[in-house]
């Protein structure tokens, strides 16, 4: 019963699989950023994600590459990763160049050779980031990918214009040399990050490739340690075991993960905030999403743990705090739907059921399996109250 189970469950997602033009999922569309420095203009892919032509309200985030070959790579996963529920990665619009550009890469040598140039951080700031706000339904939200000489400079932009870029995912900076003058700028300028949250994940293996690097990286690192301030949420990863050129896959899956770990997981209820009570909770996903994220992050999940978790022993508080959650959030069904169970599960079948009947009012706008399942949840409640009446 159960394999024909998983059959039936594999039939239905192949079937819908099927269904899909795979063309249709990463759409890019060109974008061409004129700048006076460069006689010619320069191309860019943009990849959208597969809901933008569909959702005309929403706005997305973006991460932008340099290097042109990572577009289909980082397409590829960014569809993937966010295809299911935006688990684990919010839908985001990428940025690549579309081909080898000379004179950027003559203003990138010339950055190099005076880091106290900054033209090419305004390029990036004044041209290509703000032609690609203009053009697009774009949060704040912006994060920095990059691999060897690229990964360097993401290092660079954090400490010369942080304000570009809120997450960095940077894998094996080419560091040696002081390239940039990354590691001798480390010092002085990691300690001004203080005026909203940021997101470093460094990482470095042991390739041939890497070791000319690795004793700058692993400084970097150290500078961190000393310096960052606790806005900056960082990680490094310098002893990566996997092949140099998987490095920029891998670090960007697992950078995914942590940079979005506090949007989609719940907050314990026996961790610090949370046994602090409802008001720091709340105070905790409000400074998410002023100082980190610039959208709201619900707090809604992380309130409803803490409140499952005080039912059995203190249910007047467990109940307030379900209130609280519905009086936060009015038009989320499943914020009544919780408050019905906890009812339920005290015996007040009555008032689980009116709250049930809320929530499934309230579950028009969603998708058919949120509805069936809160329908089901009614039909559960309706059944045990007739079960009792009936004895």
């Amino acid at each position: 019963m159960i394999r024909l189970l998983l059959v039936s469950i594999l039939l239905f997602v192949a079937a819908k699989s099927w269904a899909l033009d795979v063309t249709t999922l990463t759409p890019i569309e060109k974008l061409t950023v004129a700048y006076a420095g460069f006689k010619e203009p320069m191309q860019f892919n943009v990849t959208l994600p597969a809901s933008y032509a569909s959702e005309p309200d929403k706005r997305y985030l973006v991460l932008f590459d340099p290097h042109p070959r990572s577009q289909p790579h980082l397409s590829g996963i960014q569809d993937w990763l966010s295809h299911n529920g935006q688990w684990p990665w919010l839908e985001t619009i990428v940025v690549t160049p579309a081909t080898y550009h000379k004179e950027y890469a003559a203003l990138f040598e010339k950055t190099a050779d005076d880091p106290d140039d900054h033209e090419l951080l305004t390029f990036f700031e004044s041209h290509l980031l703000a032609q690609v706000d203009k053009n697009y339904r774009t949060h704040d939200f912006r994060i920095f990918s990059g691999f060897m000489g690229n990964g360097a400079f993401g290092l660079y932009v954090l400490l010369n214009r942080p304000q570009l870029f809120d997450a960095y995912i940077i894998a094996t900076p080419s560091l040696a040399d002081d390239f940039l003058a990354v590691s001798s700028s480390a010092k002085t300028q990691l300690p001004k990050l203080k005026d909203k949250m940021r997101f470093v994940y460094l990482a470095i293996g042991e390739h041939t490739y890497e070791q000319a690097h690795r004793e700058n990286t692993q400084a970097f690192a150290q500078a961190l340690t000393d310096y960052a301030p606790s806005e900056l949420q960082w990680h490094a990863n310098l002893d990566d075991k996997r092949h140099y050129m998987s490095r920029p896959i891998v670090t960007l899956v697992e950078a995914i993960e942590l940079l979005f770990a506090d949007y989609h997981t719940p907050l314990a209820p026996d961790s610090v905030i949370s046994q602090q009570g409802v008001d720091a909770i709340i105070a905790y996903y409000q400074d998410l999403s002023k100082r980190k994220y610039g959208f709201d992050v619900s707090a809604q999940s992380s309130l409803k743990a803490l409140a499952k978790s005080k039912l059995e022993n203190d249910a007047p508080e467990a109940l307030a705090i379900y209130h609280k959650v519905i009086d936060l959030y009015p038009d989320s069904a499943y914020a009544y739907a919780d408050l019905a169970s906890a009812y339920e599960s005290l015996g007040q079948i009555n008032k689980a059921i009116a709250l049930q009947t809320t929530a499934v009012e309230k579950s028009k706008n969603m998708v058919l399996w949120h509805q069936n399942n809160l329908q089901k949840r009614l039909a559960a409640y309706k059944s045990q109250l007739a079960a009792e009446d009936a004895e």
